[in-house]
């Protein structure tokens, strides 16, 4: 039955959320699709908000969830303040302050505050209203609550317009709107209807204006301010705030001339009213109805309207009953019945004389002045409160910072033994796993890739190639693989040990050198040693070292065209340098920066080592290797 009472959605947001509700399989879900329904109130249908609040409520109690069932209980007092149940819509929202507090739940409480006071405001309770909204408001600064600031600051202008103080509201509503600034809270201040209240006063002063400068000022903030409001309100699919925007619009450019315009505005909004079905909607609709019925030249249907609406009031309606009288009054006039018109006018000097206005005008001046004591007392309250906080922070700031100071000295202390300890943990942890690293990738080398090596180059000295091209071929294959087995049997070497002094690397260097003088006999290599600390190298560190001495040294063989090749390796407490110098014919800036040369000092430097390249003394090219930390 729900659901097929509210199938028409009144806008996007809530086709929506039904469509969410539709598909919801669990409860919990259910219920948050029934809040979020309510929380569209502004543009549901009177009887949809019903239903939805109901189910919501009943889900909360099954689900033994109380604070839902207190926003259930929020839109249910919406629902009977549409029906003018004002008394009840009271009872339920006291009855949930019983259980609130502002510290404990503040969006609980601001949301059942704004109900009480709204409630108060239509019920025809001004006085009450503002005392209880003024109360609200003090709360909210308290708290820095900015949208309750917002919303108690809009409800004491209304309340005051509702009095006939339309200069007192004014500036109410000003401040509202001045409360707080940013595209983050328009949404919100269009909910509350911050911009058509500010424009609905803007056009109250144009037509009550005489001078003609202010009346063109007012007017042009006027439907400045209702332009945005109905802008806003399309855009965050408020129908409520925008019916009543398009009304006030339709008030400001009414006459005889704009009949037209006036006549789509009026009728939008009547349209939506006609959605929306409640009292305060239908009585919102006359006013701007019965002006467009004056200009289009029907002004009999405007004083049936207006006669219907002083009715709904009569019932216990807070509506500014002025704005009735006053449209009521227009359309006597209009239809030239000026005794009725006469008698209205009268009616409304009445109304504005009576014991009622002006008791209540002095009563709401001393609700504000006490809202201004409340202001003050509470400043100079927290002042004090600030002082006597001040005096023993103080206090209690010497003692805690000494307690800090020693208890951080402790805590620095253990820290440092802490963190030494793990990191000599980890020293340990990372040495284990290196070793086991080196030790694998060293039998992997030898078991595994040599092996094949191996094979592959008997493989190749098995075959006999008859033309001399295909011998050429495989005795390039020959020499490349061999050159592949030497510096496989380098990394062996290298990675078969946890460390090699640097002897070890130089006994090896020295057997490289035994086999390539074979192959340049014009050509005498001699190494002289100058080692009186032998000093141990990482397998990383010694293969790089021993690739970078084979690199310079195959370079001076093949492109210095020397005769001499000395390499000298001194090491001692202070220095490690290593150095192969030849007599040829030097290298030209080109080649000293070449990209072989180049990755070679790069890949040194990696590993630990400087190298360079310079002119040596007897007229050739001499390649110095030093440790980086040396």
């Amino acid at each position: 039955m729900c659901l097929g009472q509210t199938s028409f959605s009144q806008t996007n947001r809530i086709a929506i959320y039904k469509t969410l509700l539709a598909d919801a399989k669990d409860s919990t879900v259910k219920l948050d699709a029934y809040l979020n329904l309510c929380d569209q109130e502004f543009s549901l249908n009177t009887d949809s908000l019903y239903q939805y609040a109901m189910q919501a409520k009943k889900l909360a109690v099954s689900l033994k969830d109380k604070r839902k069932k207190i926003l259930a209980n929020v839109a249910i007092e919406t629902w009977l303040e549409r029906k003018n149940l004002f008394d009840s819509a009271l009872a339920m929202a006291n009855n949930d302050l019983r259980n609130l507090t502002y510290e404990r739940d503040a969006e609980l409480y601001s949301k059942v505050m704004m109900q009480k006071c709204y409630a108060l405001m239509k019920n025809n309770r001004q006085k009450e209203a503002l005392s209880e909204t003024y109360f609200f408001l003090t709360q909210a600064e308290e708290q820095g609550d900015i949208a309750s600031q917002v919303y108690s600051r809009l409800l004491i202008g209304v309340v005051y317009r509702n009095m006939g103080q339309t200069e007192l509201a004014w500036k109410w509503f000003q401040l509202a709107d001045q409360t707080v600034t940013g595209s983050a809270w328009e949404e919100k201040k269009n909910q509350f209807g911050t911009y058509f209240l500010l424009g609905m006063m803007y056009n109250w002063r144009a037509t009550a204006d005489s001078d003609l400068k202010k009346y063109a000022i007012d007017s042009a903030m006027s439907v400045q301010y209702l332009d945005r409001s109905i802008k806003d309100s399309r855009y965050y699919e408020d129908l409520a705030i925008l019916a009543r925007s398009l009304n006030v619009k339709a008030s400001a450019i009414g006459s005889p001339q704009n009949v037209a315009q006036e006549g789509s505005y009026v009728m939008e909004a009547k349209s939506i009213y006609e959605k929306l079905h409640d009292t305060l909607s239908m009585l919102n609709t006359i006013s701007p109805l019965c002006f467009y019925y004056i200009d289009e030249g029907h002004p009999e249907k405007g004083i049936a309207a207006c006669k219907a609406g002083l009715e709904m009031v009569k019932r216990g309606n807070s509506f500014p009953i002025f704005d009735l009288y006053e449209a009521l009054a227009d359309c006597y006039k209009a239809a030239g019945n000026y005794e009725a018109y006469a008698a209205t006018l009268g009616k409304i000097i009445n109304l504005k004389d009576s014991v009622y206005k002006i008791n209540s005008e002095h009563d709401l001046a001393d609700l504000n002045a006490q809202y201004d004591d409340q202001k003050k007392q509470n400043t100079i309250i927290r002042q004090q409160l600030d002082i006597a906080a001040k005096r023993n922070s103080l206090y209690g700031f010497i003692i805690l910072s000494g307690l800090l100071f020693f208890i951080l000295v402790f805590l620095y202390r253990y820290d440092s033994r802490l963190r030494k300890k793990q990191k000599e943990k980890q020293v340990v942890a990372i040495a284990a796993a290196e070793e086991a690293e080196r030790k694998r990738i060293s039998a992997d080398l030898h078991d595994n890739i040599g092996a094949y090596a191996a094979a592959a180059a008997s493989s190749l000295l098995t075959l006999e190639p008859e033309s001399p091209k295909d011998r050429n071929i495989l005795s390039m294959l020959q020499g490349n693989m061999q050159e592949m087995i030497t510096q496989l049997n380098d990394s062996i070497w290298a990675l078969n040990k946890k460390s090699l002094p640097l002897t070890n690397i130089g006994d090896r260097f020295k057997l490289f050198v035994q086999k390539l003088e074979f192959a340049y006999p014009q050509i005498i290599i001699s190494i002289e040693e100058n080692i009186t600390s032998d000093i141990s190298l990482s397998p990383f560190q010694a293969l790089h070292l021993y690739r970078t001495m084979q690199e310079a040294l195959n370079n001076a063989l093949k492109h210095s065209r020397c005769h001499n090749i000395l390499v000298n390796i001194i090491s001692n407490e202070k220095l490690l340098q290593i150095s192969i110098a030849d007599d040829g014919i030097g290298m030209n800036n080109i080649a000293a920066n070449g990209n072989g040369i180049n990755n070679l000092k790069m890949r040194a430097k990696e590993s630990g080592w400087d190298t360079v390249w310079e002119a040596s003394q007897c007229g050739g090219t001499r390649v110095i290797i030093t440790s980086a930390s040396g």
